[in-house]
């Protein structure tokens, strides 16, 4: 009499890699704004703060992805100035002058962390100036060659945890069938709210003098300074196996 062959057994795993790496880049989200009732003088205050900051900007060289390039930016863009204006009411209801608002967002990335200090210390003696936040990322030849090694290490688990279960079970020939891929993760990581600006984000302001003496403030003692934050890159596959009990 024949003997049955038993069905493959199907072992379905989820492998997992993480790779930490230092960020290599950091995005510096700065905001030039102003408000008060004189639309032209505050859209003027805007606009004279922002060339500044394109003044400080161009100093530093022009700005490359090159790593042989010796400019600590590896780019920098500003947009165009807006302005918005609305009627505020007191607790009464009663209509206030209007009043008005301009602001004109840069987006600088720094490769030097020692300059971004330098930068920094310079943009807080200016007045207008608001720094939400710095967005620490890797460079895309860095993200590319990652995922390769991502690729490999997450199939790896997936092959380890599947032999594992076959040592447990007792099975033999084991096979992979299949593979599903997931998404590389790679968040971008934040660093809390960094700030320099004369006046906090939405504290309204009135004309004062001083200003211009401000523009020209000189750098504090000594420059701030930013640790790069880590960045995790992680990625999970679905793995489909067989395996014999024979």
């Amino acid at each position: 009499m024949a003997t049955t062959k038993s069905a493959p057994f199907q072992i379905t795993v989820q492998g997992n890699s993480e790779i930490p790496h230092a960020a290599e880049r950091a995005i510096v989200n700065l905001n030039v704004s102003s408000s008060g009732p004189n639309k032209a003088a505050i859209s003027d205050e805007v606009i004279t703060t922002a060339k500044h900051i394109e003044s400080l900007l161009r100093d530093l060289g022009e700005a490359s992805e090159d790593a042989s390039n010796s400019s600590p930016l590896s780019h920098w863009s500003k947009k165009s100035l807006t302005s918005s204006s609305h009627v505020p009411y007191n607790r009464d209801g009663e209509e206030l002058p209007r009043r008005y608002s301009s602001k004109i967002p840069f987006d600088i990335r720094f490769k030097d962390f020692k300059a971004l200090g330098t930068f920094g210390t310079k943009v807080s003696a200016l007045p207008h100036v608001e720094v939400q936040n710095i967005e620490w990322i890797l460079t895309p030849a860095t993200e590319k060659s990652f995922k390769s090694q991502l690729r490999k290490d997450a199939a790896k688990d997936a092959i380890e945890k599947a032999r594992d279960y076959c040592e447990a079970t007792g099975c033999k020939n084991l096979r992979p069938v299949e593979l599903n891929e997931g998404n590389v993760y790679m968040p971008t990581t934040r660093s809390g709210m960094v700030y320099a600006a004369a006046f906090a984000p939405g504290e309204v302001r009135e004309e004062e003098e001083g200003d211009e003496e401000m523009l020209g403030a000189g750098p504090q003692d000594e420059d701030l300074e930013f640790e790069p934050q880590e960045i995790k890159m992680s990625l999970d596959v679905t793995m489909k196996f067989l395996a014999d009990f024979s």
